[in-house]
């Protein structure tokens, strides 16, 4: 009984597919593969680091990588596409299973799958990020949960709380150039202009005039990516400067949206508050007069393998 009686729940997909390209778009929304009773919305999408910044300048030993960030992406924009008008109000529970790589710099394709439900006021969407890989002598492919992660919907969006303005920095800073030699980031996401430390805090300011995140430029995202980003990058400055290692995502207990970065007065800057009894952190990116954009709450990483630079990391950790 609780076996799919028709794999498209009925609906013509060619139908469905050129009423959704009708509307706006984000990158990581392509073809709709399925929409079950059981089994939810299936997307299909294929990516190409050869096209695609954001897997282009996002790189681990040579091999593009799918960006934690843009998983988060795909869960928004999966999500919304039941209920166009909503609001991204959250994104919980991201889990980090297993990194998504491109190899030998060919495309391939991301399922996303998306069931709904109700909660109070708001909707609730329980997403996976599935790749799938035919490996050598396997007659069926091999299939991955790489992300999972729940969206909370909401008819308005987040009503902003603001926060502190922040002050300048009074001691050293750490400038992109110095940064980016320990992190492996292309241009397209190397969001740090330069960081410092705030007492206990670090505050990374966001750097300006930024490549394109995704081609086509023209398709709009659903929640900032880079705005995460750069909370997850000032974060793992704090970890290479006191524990000497680079840490990979792992798991973001919730990610709070409010408005975009066309709005912003003045400068964008993350601020990273890190909870060492916790093994987490939190981040906020506010604008110069204190209005908060994204809250990144329960940030969890895992170490990445291999040496980090000593030389430069050795500077990172002068920096006071």
């Amino acid at each position: 009984m609780l076996s799919e009686f028709d794999a498209t729940g009925g609906l013509d997909l060619e139908a469905v597919q050129a009423s959704a390209e009708k509307q706006s778009q984000g990158p990581m929304l392509g073809k709709v593969a399925g929409l079950g009773v059981y089994s939810g919305l299936t997307i299909e999408t294929t990516l190409d680091p050869k096209v695609q910044p954001f897997l282009h300048d996002h790189q681990i030993d040579g091999t593009p990588v799918l960006p934690g960030v843009m998983g988060i992406e795909a869960f928004a924009e999966a999500a919304l596409w039941m209920l166009p008008g909503w609001h991204v109000e959250s994104v919980e529970e991201m889990n980090f299973l297993a990194p998504f790589k491109f190899y030998r710099n060919e495309p391939r394709t991301v399922t996303v799958e998306t069931a709904w439900h109700p909660a109070g006021n708001a909707v609730v969407a329980d997403c996976r990020l599935i790749g799938r890989r035919l490996l050598h002598n396997q007659a069926e492919p091999q299939v991955t949960t790489h992300f999972t992660g729940r969206v909370r919907l909401a008819r308005q969006p987040l009503a902003a709380i603001p926060g502190p303005a922040l002050a300048a920095p009074s001691g050293s800073v750490f400038e992109a150039a110095d940064i980016y030699r320990i992190y492996f980031h292309g241009p397209a996401y190397q969001v740090l202009e330069r960081a410092w430390w705030d007492g206990n805090r670090v505050v990374g300011l966001m750097a300006k005039g930024l490549p394109a995140n995704h081609h086509p430029a023209e398709k709009l995202a659903a929640v900032t990516p880079r705005l995460i980003e750069l909370c997850l990058q000032t974060a793992g400055l704090w970890e290479l400067k006191v524990q000497g290692w680079m840490g990979l995502p792992q798991h973001i207990r919730q990610v709070c949206l409010w408005g975009t970065p066309d709005r912003a007065e003045g400068r964008l800057y993350a601020v990273v508050t890190a909870d060492p009894a916790q093994k987490s952190f939190d981040v906020e990116v506010l604008d110069e007069a204190g209005k908060r954009y994204v809250r990144v709450s329960g940030y969890r990483t895992e170490a990445l393998p291999g040496k980090v630079d000593a030389e430069s990391l050795k500077k990172l950790q002068a920096v006071a």
